[in-house]
């Protein structure tokens, strides 16, 4: 991802210190999103890593 040259951790750090910027999400965004993770997270479960 070419945005991905844009994070740096100072940023990072700032954002984590400030809780900046903030991001609003739909609850449904959220549902979807947090699904999306378990399954990864089974799936790495699953392979031992």
């Amino acid at each position: 991802c070419p945005h991905m040259k844009r994070n740096t951790l100072e940023k990072l750090y700032l954002c984590m210190k400030h809780e900046l910027p903030e991001i609003h999400l739909e609850d449904w965004i959220i549902r979807d999103g947090v699904k999306s993770i378990d399954r990864m997270l089974e799936i790495s479960a699953k392979a031992g890593l």
